[in-house]
């Protein structure tokens, strides 16, 4: 079974900075990145933006955090979202030496479930 999480949003000095847990895992595949946002980096917005065209879009939307610790790709399939979610450890702007990066594919249905994804992540990093 294939998932990402997102857990333990948190705004440690009570201004913009927000930091939150990603973790990936599949068949073979454990991943986990601390990700660095400012206010989120506009996911929820990027989410909701999937939710309103969800009749479909052209090409690949791509969304990353402000440090490029997490990224996601979506694709509308027709029937399907695909998603792609690519964790990555260190940030790119750091020691390319000891980098990694980890990518899952988590399809999903472009109406109510698409929309709930959104809901869940609007409420998990804004505490709606």
């Amino acid at each position: 079974m294939t998932f990402i999480r997102l857990a333990q949003c948190e705004r440690p000095h009570d201004d913009a900075l927000m930091f939150f847990h990603a973790q990936a895992e599949s068949a073979g595949l454990r991943a986990a990145v601390t990700v660095e946002t400012i206010m989120g980096d506009g996911l929820a917005d990027f989410l909701d933006k999937l939710v309103t065209d969800f009749r479909g879009w052209r090409g690949t939307r791509t969304w990353t955090s402000h440090r490029a610790d997490l990224q996601l790709e979506s694709i509308h399939r027709g029937h399907w979202v695909d998603l792609r979610w690519t964790l990555r450890f260190p940030n790119p702007s750091e020691d390319p030496d000891d980098m990694w990066s980890a990518t899952v594919r988590t399809p999903v249905l472009p109406g109510e479930a698409l929309t709930n994804l959104a809901r869940e992540v609007r409420s998990f990093l804004y505490d709606e």
